[in-house]
């Protein structure tokens, strides 16, 4: 080494002791990857729920949406602000909670038959 070269990064490694060190790691990953259980049944029941829960908060959500538009457009258009926004938002948020209800209703009855459709 001239006295214009860099210091090296790495000390001088040994090789046997890495490769040792590869092989004890793909050891204990093969270890790891072996006990992992497949899924099961109870997965695609979760799957399930989850989604009938996003159609719960889209309902829901939607509901607020129309009924603040449709207040908010007939507050605009008949100059009753801000009573017929108020008016839209009770009304959308009934008519979220009743299709939320209906969902949920009808994923109840299907659970409880064990069918497999989505409602």
């Amino acid at each position: 080494m001239t006295p214009s070269d860099p210091p090296p990064r790495h000390p001088a490694a040994d090789p046997e002791a890495d490769r040792r060190r590869i092989d004890e790691l793909q050891a204990q990953l093969k270890k790891a990857r072996g006990t992992v259980e497949k899924p099961r049944e109870s997965s695609a029941v979760s799957h399930r729920q989850t989604a009938i829960a996003y159609r719960v908060l889209v309902d829901m959500i939607a509901g607020l949406l129309v009924g603040g538009f449709l207040g908010y457009w007939l507050d605009r258009w008949l100059g009753w602000a801000p009573f017929a926004l108020i008016g839209g938002l009770i009304v959308g948020f009934a008519a979220g909670v009743n299709n939320a209800w209906r969902a949920i209703r009808a994923f109840s009855e299907d659970a409880a038959k064990g069918g497999d459709r989505f409602p």
